[in-house]
């Protein structure tokens, strides 16, 4: 079997899928990943074929756009940027494999890696969508909070969050998607579709990579879904923490991480406030990013800064994480069995933060809120609370044995004797 993976994003969406291809490598299969220039160096290291879709230039275009974390602009900006341009390359690049003769393809994104969804139509390869968060399955009778003020929750009429959902396509997806999707739909001779979000999800298999107990399966989501678990890849089995992490880390108490995500470049705010928080607690602290201009110019020695440092083996040595939401770090904190601070921007970032605090291993700070006395203020409640700390330590151990990349090539593998290449 030959697998062409497409993700499309930040690392947080990168590192899933090679944690994938290496599975499916170690079963005998021939993968390629397919993804943005700026992730080469990474591919090359876990040894996973790879294609470039973009180069390095265009990817630091689109994270230095201050509106790609926007609350309301957010979506259009990647569509504009990512969904739209990609959706051409992906299709082109899998006619081509077709056009040289290769076989036994399986085709594997996900809900932004729409050209599959077009070769699926025309070309009759097997697809599988991969959501690595719940927030992109809508649900009539528990809908995902897309946004901080959501109109539609569970226990209000299902007819009323069908509207809401109607109308945030009406007004928020189709608007940045349908017209240009459409256009490229009838130069391949494709009908057109009525809704933007019906390209999410594959016809044949989707597979969401997180447990039930964090997303309880909806009777309303799309009836081929099976869920795997976290996928929970960081890049660790690559290298260890490196001498100078360690260095800090046994030099003290266990300090609090901040990071606002990988793919911010606008995080001055974030990091000036975290650093503030951390002399107001007396705590030590370390900033994660690749971006160190977006730190104050001058650090406390209790504060340090690392570029990368792998969640995994860093957040067990660790009393707190405070962080943007995203779903790859959000799983390697309940891993770690630490409490999580959440200052959610957008995307599936909202939905993240409302899932950990009912689960009871967090709590929430806007970023309207996100100031040094509130962050201390939230960051005190949550290392002194008994209750907190158990409900982390009772959820971490439902991770002790990851079986969630497993589980996912044993469902890309079964697409080999899937008798309806397309719908």
């Amino acid at each position: 079997m030959r697998v062409l993976l497409f993700p499309v994003g930040s690392y947080g969406d990168v590192h899933p899928f090679i944690a994938i291809a290496g599975e499916l490598m170690r079963r005998g299969h021939d993968v390629r990943l397919h993804t943005s220039e700026h992730f080469r160096d990474l591919a090359e290291k876990a040894a996973v074929d790879f294609q470039a879709v973009d180069t390095i230039e265009e990817y630091q275009r689109i994270i230095k756009d201050p509106n790609i974390f926007h609350p309301l602009r957010g979506f259009g900006t990647i569509a504009r940027n990512l969904i739209l341009p990609w959706q051409r390359r992906h299709y082109e690049t899998i006619s081509q494999a077709v056009a040289t003769g290769d076989k036994d393809l399986v085709l594997v994104g996900t809900a932004l890696s729409q050209g599959l969804q077009m070769a699926h139509e025309k070309l009759g390869l097997p697809l599988v969508t991969i959501h690595l968060q719940p927030s992109v399955m809508w649900s009539d009778i528990r809908p995902p909070r897309l946004v901080r003020h959501m109109p539609a929750r569970s226990g209000l009429p299902r007819w009323w969050n069908a509207w809401i959902y109607g109308l945030a396509q009406s007004i928020v997806v189709d608007p940045a998607l349908k017209s240009s999707t459409n256009a490229f739909r009838r130069e391949l001779g494709l009908p057109p579709i009525a809704r933007a979000t019906h390209l999410f999800h594959s016809p044949q298999k989707v597979i969401g990579m997180f447990p039930q107990w964090y997303a309880p399966p909806q009777v309303d989501w799309p009836a081929n879904t099976v869920l795997t678990d976290f996928p929970l890849w960081d890049e660790a089995e690559l290298g260890d923490l490196g001498e100078e992490v360690q260095t800090f880390l046994d030099a003290g108490d266990p300090p609090i991480v901040f990071t606002p995500g990988s793919a911010m470049l606008n995080g001055q705010s974030f990091f000036a406030e975290a650093t503030a928080a951390c002399q107001l607690l007396g705590r030590r602290g370390i900033l994660l990013t690749r971006f160190p201009e977006q730190l104050p110019p001058q650090l406390p020695s209790s504060v340090r800064h690392f570029s990368y440092v792998p969640l995994s083996q860093l957040l067990p040595h660790c009393a707190a994480l405070v962080y943007h939401g995203g779903i790859g770090t959000l799983s390697q904190a309940i891993a770690a069995g630490v409490p999580h601070l959440i200052m959610p921007l957008s995307h599936d970032q909202p939905d993240n933060a409302e899932r950990i605090e009912r689960l009871g291993l967090g709590s929430t700070l806007y970023p309207n809120h996100f100031r040094a006395r509130k962050i201390a203020k939230k960051l005190q409640y949550l290392l002194q609370s008994n209750e907190m700390a158990a409900a982390c330590r009772e959820t971490s151990a439902r991770l002790a044995n990851p079986q969630g990349v497993a589980r996912t090539a044993d469902e890309i593998e079964r697409m080999l004797t899937c008798d309806s290449p397309a719908e």
